[in-house]
């Protein structure tokens, strides 16, 4: 009997998931980080009702403060986000969606949906409860060690 890696089981899963989602964000005009980083965006200031600061991009997705600058610019050009200081700290840069930006940010967002969909068709609610549990467990064990 093969002997399974959970890591490479992890890695696998992951790596086609972005595939696919890569693929049709690229159909937009976008690459997997910008449209990550759009629907991080959403989810922090429109679901979760929060503000979203460029530093939590650099902290969530494990990005160097540069290469999330860049990131950031490029949205910022193409008319997706807007950087702002907010006035109880300028060294902060608050993002915002655009309504250009929403309006991607929409498509992207139903991509993913869609592509999660897809993959979880095949598992039961049971099973499904049981593997976000034991995903919980294994970060936060990564997390402790």
């Amino acid at each position: 009997m093969e002997r399974k890696e959970l890591g490479r089981e992890i890695h696998n899963i992951s790596n086609s998931m972005k595939r696919k989602i890569d693929a049709k964000v690229a159909e937009y005009g976008l690459t997997s980080v910008q449209s990550r980083v759009l629907h991080f965006i959403m989810i922090k200031t429109q679901i979760e009702k929060v503000p979203a600061y460029q530093k939590d991009i650099e902290e969530v997705f494990s990005i160097r403060r540069s290469s999330v600058t860049s990131v950031l610019q490029l949205l910022e050009k193409n008319g997706y986000i807007k950087r702002e200081s907010p006035s109880s700290d300028a060294r902060l840069k608050q993002l915002t969606l655009t309504k250009k930006g929403d309006e991607i940010t929409e498509v992207v967002h139903q991509i993913i949906m869609k592509e999660e969909e897809n993959l979880m068709k095949s598992v039961t609610e049971e099973e499904k409860e049981l593997l976000f549990s034991v995903l919980e467990k294994l970060s936060k064990a990564i997390s402790e060690s």
